[in-house]
């Protein structure tokens, strides 16, 4: 998602409310008191509650968010700066864009959104030819292949 449709898409904290409490449905919530699996919504309170114990359950909870008096909106408009380049964006230059005015701030949050980017990739293993940014990377080989696959003048001096 571009920085664009972000602004159409979350204008208002509602939005991400919503977006956030649809995502948490559909992953399924599940009360941290009596692990039960059946809440409702509270409107006035954005919290799902539990039908068995009425343990209440925020929708920061069990996140990255969690604990944290952030609004949804600046934790996803951080994540989307942070992900939308790939050079990605400077703690610096979040603390400009967003309008914090302590450093130490923005540079916990980043760090914060950069390890649990760090926990996916590591779910991932990269295998046999990979290719990135039009370089082709392939096993290590041995020094027989490597003499063998030699071009150019090195390939040349060999045979003579």
């Amino acid at each position: 998602m571009n920085i664009l449709k972000f602004a159409e898409r979350f204008l208002y904290e509602l939005s991400c409310i919503v977006y956030f409490q649809e995502k948490k449905v559909k992953e399924g919530v599940i009360c941290k008191n009596c692990s039960y699996s059946d809440h409702y919504w509270l409107h006035s309170k954005n919290t799902f509650q539990c039908k068995g114990c009425e343990f209440r359950t925020s929708i920061k909870s069990g996140t990255l968010m969690e604990n944290s008096n952030f609004s949804l909106r600046k934790w996803l408009m951080a994540i989307i700066f942070i992900s939308a380049t790939k050079q990605g964006f400077s703690a610096l230059e979040l603390q400009r864009q967003m309008g914090f005015s302590r450093y130490q701030t923005v540079l916990d949050l980043y760090h914060k959104i950069r390890v649990i980017m760090g926990k996916r990739d590591d779910k991932y293993s990269l295998e046999d030819m990979v290719e990135y940014d039009e370089a082709f990377v392939t096993k290590a080989t041995d020094a027989q292949q490597k003499s063998d696959l030699s071009r150019g003048r090195r390939a040349s001096k060999q045979q003579s």
